[in-house]
């Protein structure tokens, strides 16, 4: 086996193990509170995979994490945490569906420029921090988180008090046209489909989305400068690479990556801005790029993992009786597992530098004692 396979078979290995052991000890909670796993995990599987009504709601479920994963690891490899990806995803969405409401073009003009407005709502978004970050020093955290927040009650604000649909009972703005639907892949791929389904165009989107941030990142001179200063910013300089540019590169892809995610739910799902429409997809994304190991097709499986999480807990409460929640204690051990791994290699860094410190202080009193 070569050098490479090994260490893709220990990359898959790690997360695998993670979502495993949380698995156990998922089960472990469940057998203390009086339940029985075993009739939860096969609720749950169920409900997530045994039938294309409820594969394609998993599906659906992991569309936005594919995207929102993406944009979050792609910060991680410039050394940034992104963690305001859930106010870019509902800024993508908010503008890119008002603007769907106005635009009746051809649906080739329409989609397309409704999804690039989408991209470059959420990075205006991410600017900001990305400004200060590379200006100031600020951490990303703190703003971007803010910004999250403000895009949050900004969009409230104005769905309930300018988008307002005077027909609707909830808030939620106007219809987009149809000219701004993603088609559905029943249309586009019907001998596929014995019926109708909700699965649309957004996912080969995210799909491609996926390839091209692997691309960009392993066969681009801007990947590769993305990620030498997400390893050493210092060495990046010193090379001859802008820590500053790549800080606010880094930052407005990864907001665009999220105000796509949110436009394409938008035009592919609800097909009008409603209030607080985003199911937390910003702050699971996080746990999809963690769980993916900051790998841009890594991020697709790991979507995939919690959308059927998210749709197969209902399964869990139906047929075995177990509370929803127990989703969240298996996202919650999940993402300790990979954080731990990353706390015990980061030890084990810290020891291996000890040890080798050590060997070069003996080695010098050695050679000293002897020319003594």
């Amino acid at each position: 086996m070569t050098s490479g396979a090994k260490k893709l078979g220990v990359a898959l290995a790690q997360p695998l193990g993670s979502v495993i052991v949380a698995l156990i000890i998922g089960g472990i909670v469940m057998a203390a509170f009086g339940f029985d796993p075993f009739s939860g995990y096969a609720g749950l599987f169920r409900y997530a995979f045994l039938s294309e009504f409820n594969m394609s709601v998993t599906i659906l479920n992991s569309v936005p994490l594919v995207f929102t994963g993406l944009a979050v690891a792609f910060a991680f490899r410039c050394g940034l945490f992104n963690i305001g990806a859930e106010g870019q995803f509902i800024i993508g969405g908010l503008v890119g569906g008002w603007l769907g409401t106005l635009i009746a073009w051809p649906m080739v003009i329409t989609v397309p420029l409704l999804l690039t407005v989408g991209v470059l709502a959420g990075a205006l978004w991410a600017l900001l921090p990305g400004v200060l970050k590379a200006t100031t020093g600020a951490h990303e955290v703190i703003t971007t988180m803010m910004m999250s927040w403000i895009g949050l009650y900004l969009s409230s604000y104005l769905v309930k008090n300018v988008l307002m649909d005077p027909r609707s009972t909830i808030p939620a703005s106007n219809a987009i046209t149809d000219q701004a639907h993603l088609l559905t892949l029943d249309k586009v791929l019907p001998f596929l489909f014995r019926g109708s389904t909700r699965l649309h165009l957004g996912v080969f989107l995210a799909v491609l989305m996926a390839v091209f941030i692997w691309y960009l990142l392993t066969r681009t001179t801007l990947g590769f400068e993305v990620r030498a200063v997400g390893s050493n910013p210092f060495a990046a300089e010193a090379g001859g690479v802008s820590v500053s540019r790549n800080t606010i590169l880094a930052l407005l892809i990864s907001g665009g990556l999220a105000g796509l995610a949110g436009t394409v739910e938008i035009m592919g799902l609800h097909y009008r801005v409603y209030d607080r429409f985003s199911a937390g997809y910003g702050f699971t994304g996080i746990t999809v790029a963690l769980l993916a190991k900051n790998h841009p097709l890594g991020v697709i499986p790991a979507a995939l993992l919690f959308g059927a999480l998210t749709n197969g807990g209902a399964g869990m409460q139906l047929r075995a009786g177990i509370p929803i929640d127990i989703v969240d204690v298996l996202s919650g051990v999940i993402i300790f597992l990979v954080a731990a791994e990353e706390l015990v290699n980061a030890v084990g860094r810290r020891r291996e530098k000890r040890r080798t410190a050590a060997r070069a202080d003996a080695a010098l009193e050695t050679g000293g004692g002897g020319e003594a």
